[in-house]
């Protein structure tokens, strides 16, 4: 009797000791770098995502086959549309989303693939603990990677067949959003 209750408590200790999804802030604006190598992409913005109400909104300068354009983009997924506003000629383009809202957030049916440290722990400040989370999604693959203090999304990459392999890596995350005025379309698309 004893050996059982050693075993399920070992069990239990174990078990219990593999970490959950945390939750990743629902408001926040970051600096973003995106790449896909295959289709010679690479975007950098200044992103403001809602997940609450589900839209995202960036600035972007946009490097495609090496030629550079200047975008502001509005994504309202709950109301199917996208906004694409060209900041040199002014051009805007309005579109239905051809895709639905992807949190900025760890699935609760991830898998943990452990914890590391970008940087060093070596001297105070000089780096910071994150856990790599990873799974499948309907259309494709993803892993990413998460501070465990906050948890700030730091990297996203992403599979599928449709987009290919995408990586994204967030900047200077701040929690909140500084002007929520950016949710409104450009008068130059009304």
């Amino acid at each position: 009797m004893r050996l059982i209750l050693t075993v399920l408590f070992l069990i239990g200790t174990v078990y219990g000791q593999t970490p959950t999804p945390c939750l990743a802030p629902s408001l926040w604006e970051a600096k973003v770098l995106e790449i896909d190598a295959s289709k010679e992409f690479e975007s950098r913005a200044r992103l403001t995502y809602d997940a609450y109400n589900e839209r995202i909104h960036s600035i972007e300068e946009v490097n495609f086959h090496d030629k550079k354009d200047f975008f502001q983009s509005l994504y309202l997924f709950k109301e199917g549309k996208e906004y694409q506003l060209n900041l040199k000629t002014k051009e805007c383009k309005v579109s239905p989303l051809s895709r639905g809202f992807r949190p900025i957030a760890i699935p609760k049916n991830a898998t943990f693939y452990g914890e590391t440290i970008i940087g060093s722990l070596a001297a105070p400040g000089e780096g910071v603990t994150v856990q790599l989370w990873g799974g499948e999604t309907e259309h494709g693959r993803y892993a990413g990677s998460w501070t465990v203090k906050g948890c700030i999304p730091v990297t996203d990459v992403y599979f599928s067949n449709r987009t290919g392999l995408v990586h994204t890596s967030f900047y200077d995350v701040v929690a909140g959003i500084h002007d929520p005025n950016v949710f409104i379309p450009p008068k130059e698309c009304m």
